[in-house]
């Protein structure tokens, strides 16, 4: 692609389709495109188990799909050599919060706005399937937890903003903690894109006619509403 053709794209939208790579080259190393492909598959209920990718499910789903989507969008790893000690990044499991939440989130997105506090739950793949929907059912404890919120106020942060993700898909929500509202500002599904780019990388079987122009495409509402550049318009 030459960089006249890059530059009718979104960049960062290019740059999630790159990293969305990382997971089904992960189950090609291993041999297993048979058990991403019943991931993959609509309706399919089945969760990613832990004797298929050697370590806990989690834990591979964050390392191989939920941590390259983030440095797609914006928030860079800070053990990675990109990182400079400024600008959007992810820290695993923080203990900022150990003071007033018993629990703590898997992650937390600094350095994305003074105004906002961004936390992060994550499940193993498929797990955040519509009757489930287990990693937006733990956000909820955050955004309903009163001791929570008002700490939140006295550190003068003005929203929480909580995504749960298993990687597959992702939930944006938003809650104003000085009136206390809040709501689920989006829902976005890349099962699809991860199936078609699956199959043109010859992980599963099967033949997909989506272009990588397509996949892009199909990625564009994920990126405006999750991107680290754009997260604080979304909110505010």
């Amino acid at each position: 692609m030459t960089d006249s053709q890059l530059k009718e794209f979104d960049p960062v939208a290019e740059r999630v389709r790159q990293q969305l790579r990382t997971f089904p080259l992960k189950f090609r190393e291993l041999g297993e495109g048979g058990k991403l492909s019943q991931i993959l598959t609509a309706g399919e209920t089945q969760t990613l188990q832990g004797p298929y990718v050697g370590q806990q499910p989690e834990v591979f789903t964050e390392q191989y799909l939920i941590e390259p989507v983030l440095a797609g969008l914006g928030y860079r790893n800070p053990a990675s050599v990109e990182y400079d000690g400024t600008g959007p990044h992810f820290v695993r499991r923080p203990t900022t919060f150990r003071s007033v939440e018993s629990k703590r989130p898997d992650y937390l997105l600094k350095q994305v706005d003074p105004a906002l506090v961004c936390i992060l739950e994550s499940k193993a793949a498929n797990r955040e399937q519509k009757a489930t929907r287990a990693a937006t059912n733990d956000i909820r404890e955050y955004i309903e937890v009163n001791a929570f919120c008002k700490y939140l106020r006295q550190m003068e942060h003005e929203y929480m903003v909580a995504i749960g993700t298993d990687g597959l898909r992702w939930t944006l929500w938003r809650s104003n903690l000085h009136t206390d509202t809040e709501e689920e500002v989006c829902r976005v599904d890349l099962t699809a894109e991860l199936r078609a780019i699956a199959k043109r990388l010859d992980v599963i079987e099967g033949q997909t006619d989506r272009t990588a122009d397509d996949i892009r495409k199909g990625i564009e509402e994920f990126v405006n509403h999750f991107a680290a550049d754009r997260l604080p318009s979304v909110v505010k």
